[in-house]
């Protein structure tokens, strides 16, 4: 193949995935919400929980919860007088790093759903998510939240989109070696440390399934041994490997994501 030829192959490739991704993010309206530990986790009562909302276009967002005893809770925006207006394409964490308060996990053991809806209009958000509320959940979870987008819009002619995801409440009984809670119950010479970068950077990093921030970051109070890392990145592939760490040492691992186009 001529050196010519394979340039021009190379700019139809270009052309399509650039109409490809143009096709994708403009004028679509789509909603993606994740939690940290991703579908079918394990959470335990106490442990945090984080959630991360993008959508294809500006659009008015909320977010709730359906707790394992079928109840529900509003989590985005933080009060039915806010508008949850989002831009497009920006991943929205909750809560962000430098918010002044956490999400826990609280729920009896049992399956839990974050249910997002976005919509090109305002939502009005009904009383079934007030304070004083008993409303509880009776049936399919992503029928109830077709019917309760529906109510939302109000009568109104615009399109809307829903994501949902779910994890589970783990009985701390059977919890077995659920990994403690950093700092670690061991002697301080015997800690590690391991900094993990990656390109992009801003990819969310775990350390045997508990959530420790995005990329640079440098995890303290490591016990030795084999720990699973993930690094993981909206549009990106998954990265998992298992990682040695040796006691009283910092260890670092450069992590390049490697894109998925689909």
């Amino acid at each position: 193949m001529s050196l010519r030829l394979l340039q021009c192959l190379m700019l139809v490739v270009c052309c399509f995935l650039g109409n490809f991704a143009a096709a994708q993010d403009e004028g679509e309206l789509w909603v993606d919400v994740d939690i940290d530990k991703g579908d079918d986790a394990t959470y335990y009562s106490g442990e945090p929980i984080f959630i991360s909302c993008i959508t294809g276009d500006d659009a008015y967002v909320v977010i709730y919860n359906i707790d394992s005893e079928g109840r529900l809770h509003l989590i985005y925006p933080g009060s039915p007088d806010q508008s949850g207006f989002m831009p497009a394409n920006e991943t929205y964490q909750i809560p962000e790093e430098d918010d002044d308060y956490s999400l826990k996990v609280t729920g009896i053991h049992g399956e839990e759903f974050i249910c997002a809806i976005a919509s090109s209009v305002p939502l009005r958000i009904p009383s079934i998510f007030g304070e004083e509320a008993q409303f509880s959940v009776d049936g399919d979870p992503v029928d109830l939240m077709h019917d309760i987008a529906e109510d939302m819009i109000d009568g109104q002619d615009a399109p809307y989109a829903v994501d949902m995801s779910h994890f589970y409440i783990g009985n701390e009984k059977e919890c077995g070696d659920f990994p403690p809670i950093p700092p670690f119950p061991i002697p301080p010479f015997r800690f590690g440390c391991l900094q993990v970068i990656s390109k992009p950077g801003g990819a969310r990093v775990y350390l045997n399934g508990k959530y420790f921030g995005k990329t640079p970051t440098v995890i303290a109070g490591i016990p030795p041994g084999t720990h699973e890392l993930v690094v993981k990145k909206k549009r990106y592939y998954l990265f998992c490997e298992d990682i040695y760490i040796t006691e009283g040492e910092k260890e670092r691992v450069k992590v390049r994501l490697k894109w998925k186009l689909f």
